[in-house]
């Protein structure tokens, strides 16, 4: 079965900063060049970038990428549900984010294994390694947490189809992870392993960071 995955580019300051190379491309490239070894891609936004991200995809090689409009004001959640509304139900679905520019497409690939043996939801996830504590309101540290409690999730992550069009529907209006409205709902949320290279930035802000990390992996890698 054919599988999608949508790229919201939602309405902030990160929307036109994903169009912007960083160290020789963008993260709008970085991420359609990726996510497209493993699905049909689409990119949802508000009206105000699709037409400078239509034509960077074409100039960049990518014109068979479908580029949706969102409804205003553009939210996350009015972008998938622009993306939504083209796909048909039962079809597998990821869902990535804009400040997840490194992703690798093997990581895609498990998760959309994982959706087709069944999953409802999936999520590529490390192990975490750092000493996490739990601190009160005076900044006063109280416990360490176990660390082998605890996963970073990452993106891309994947959906049944009818299980995103409902949390989309239900984080309509709200800032709210589709992710975290799937779990409160019931849905059962499987694990993949993600990327050791992975990593979430903030963009225009960490856009230097972000080109220092690339320079460094250069050599032997694609990303």
């Amino acid at each position: 079965m054919t599988a999608t995955a949508i790229l919201p580019v939602p309405a902030s300051p990160e929307s036109a900063a994903v169009l912007t190379p960083v160290a020789g491309t963008s993260p709008l490239i970085r991420i359609v060049r990726a996510l497209s070894q493993a699905a049909s891609v689409v990119v949802a936004a508000p009206a105000g970038p699709v037409v400078p991200v239509r034509e960077l995809l074409v100039a960049e090689g990518f014109a068979d990428v479908r580029v949706l409009t969102a409804d205003a004001p553009g939210d996350r959640a009015q972008c998938l549900a622009a993306a939504l509304a083209t796909i048909s139900p039962g079809t597998p679905v990821l869902v990535h984010d804009i400040g997840w520019p490194l992703v690798d497409s093997a990581t895609a690939r498990r998760v959309l294994a994982a959706l087709r043996d069944g999953a409802q939801v999936v999520a590529p996830a490390r192990p975490v390694t750092d000493s996490i504590k739990t601190v009160d309101r005076d900044g006063v540290v109280t416990a360490t947490l176990d660390r082998a409690e605890l996963q970073v999730l990452q993106y891309p992550r994947g959906f049944d189809a009818e299980v995103l069009t409902r949390s989309v529907a239900a984080a309509a209006g709200a800032p709210a992870d589709e992710l975290d409205i799937a779990l409160r709902s019931g849905a059962r949320v499987e694990l993949v392993d993600g990327d050791a290279g992975a990593l979430g930035v903030e963009l225009p802000r960490d856009a230097d960071f972000l080109a220092a990390v690339i320079e460094d992996r250069r050599s032997g890698s694609s990303r």
